[in-house]
């Protein structure tokens, strides 16, 4: 291995090196779970507005990926949301009347929701 920096040291290199492998899960986790890949835009607004939503959406996927390996070391992202997924919002409306709530979680849904911090930001009736 070698740099055509002189004054990086042995162990700067190999951590750079190694860190390539993070590098390219978060570049799969866009084009694959975020569905943010390619790039098709050729002004510069564009590309940066661009860049800006990918940022966002992997610091927030990273965000979450953190929180539910604290707690909770086997489960993935697209794991989590995939067991969410049959979670429904109900809304219903007579008049001036507004009643809305979500549909009943199961005990994993509502384990993982808790970890996220976003059960206290469903309607529960």
């Amino acid at each position: 291995m070698f740099s055509t920096d002189a004054t990086c040291e042995a162990e700067d290199m190999f951590r750079i090196y190694f860190q390539r492998d993070e590098i390219e899960k978060a570049f799969r986790t866009i084009k694959g779970e975020l569905s943010l890949g390619p790039i098709r835009y050729r002004r510069r607004d564009r590309i940066d507005a661009y860049t800006t939503v990918v940022y966002l959406a992997y610091l927030l996927w990273s965000h979450v990926q953190k929180r539910l390996t604290d707690k909770y070391p086997s489960m993935t992202v697209t794991k989590a949301v995939n067991l969410l997924e049959d979670i429904h919002l109900v809304r219903f409306q007579s008049g001036k009347q507004n009643s809305e709530w979500t549909t009943r979680c199961s005990k994993e849904q509502e384990k993982i929701l808790t970890i996220l911090g976003a059960k206290q930001l469903l309607p529960s009736g």
